[in-house]
């Protein structure tokens, strides 16, 4: 079958599904590129597909159809520029999550430091962190086993065995509480129970609810992170987390009340979505 023919079918499934055009379009040239193991760019230059890629193609189109996330079908997702492992169970990340690589870049920079992420999921933060700031020493824990053994594996295609360190536990809980982290870093779940009918439904019926439900008010995990960080970072040290995107006056409120001084980063959308935080007596970033 040729290929633009393929494509338009596949597009033609997806808007069926309920997916716009743009996704649709987006979405099939996806899942061609991945199938024949090009691309996006390459996928024109082939002009016909086999029978049997065809078949498969058209059975994950069916299954998108039905609302089952890309990323679970094919298996991987594009994160910072590289591909990672996903599987169902496992938080899909996105990009606004590259914010937050973003900011520990800008402010702790490739210097041979200690950093720990809280909620590894499929383990996309720490590996990026190790991967951009080859000096960082990077751990992580995940309560988890199912999203554990995935970061594990992600670790393992990458080559960061022994480069990054993940353990399976419960938050800080999981941590022995001395000043030794320059930064805690998470995208921690922050989504309110009033917000959960308003998420897609992909996102509902398909992505872990412990992965995104953050508590009665939606900042239980933003809370509870920065009530405990000070037991575990080092002077001047700092707190990353990403945040909802209408959450900053919340977040910033409870900052400042746990003695926090804060920057917050934003997104393309113009959201503030990444808290820089750090203790007012190690002199951290201001508010604005």
């Amino acid at each position: 079958m040729k290929t633009r023919d393929l494509l338009a079918l596949g597009e033609r499934l997806l808007c069926q599904g309920g997916l716009s055009a743009e996704e649709a379009r987006r979405e099939a040239l996806l899942a061609l590129a991945h199938l024949l193991g090009k691309r996006l760019p390459e996928v024109y230059l082939q002009p016909e597909v086999p029978e049997e890629t065809r078949r498969r193609f058209l059975r994950m189109m069916e299954e998108r159809a039905r609302g089952v996330p890309l990323a679970y079908i094919l298996g991987e997702v594009e994160f910072f520029g590289r591909p990672f492992l996903v599987s169902p169970g496992v938080l899909i990340p996105r990009p606004e999550t590259e914010i937050l690589i973003e900011s520990v870049l800008e402010h702790v920079g490739n210097r041979a430091e200690p950093v720990l992420e809280l909620g590894v999921g499929s383990g996309c933060v720490s590996l990026t962190l190790a991967l951009e700031a080859p000096k960082l020493r990077v751990f992580g824990v995940e309560k988890s086993a199912a999203a554990l053994e995935v970061a594990l594996k992600n670790r393992r295609r990458l080559g960061l065995e022994g480069k990054v360190f993940f353990f399976r536990g419960d938050w800080l809980e999981a941590v022995k509480p001395r000043p030794y982290f320059r930064a805690l870093v998470s995208n921690p779940p922050y989504v309110a129970p009033e917000e959960w009918a308003s998420l897609a439904p992909e996102v509902r019926e398909h992505e872990p609810r412990e992965a995104l439900l953050g508590g009665r008010d939606g900042l239980s995990f933003i809370r509870r992170t920065l009530e405990e960080a000070p037991r575990f970072l080092r002077p001047g040290g700092l707190v990353f987390l990403e945040i909802g995107y209408r959450q900053r006056e919340k977040v910033e409120e409870l900052a400042r009340s746990l003695g926090y001084e804060c920057s917050f980063a934003r997104d393309l959308l113009g959201h503030d979505r990444v808290l820089v935080a750090g203790l007012r007596s190690d002199r951290g970033p201001s508010c604005e």
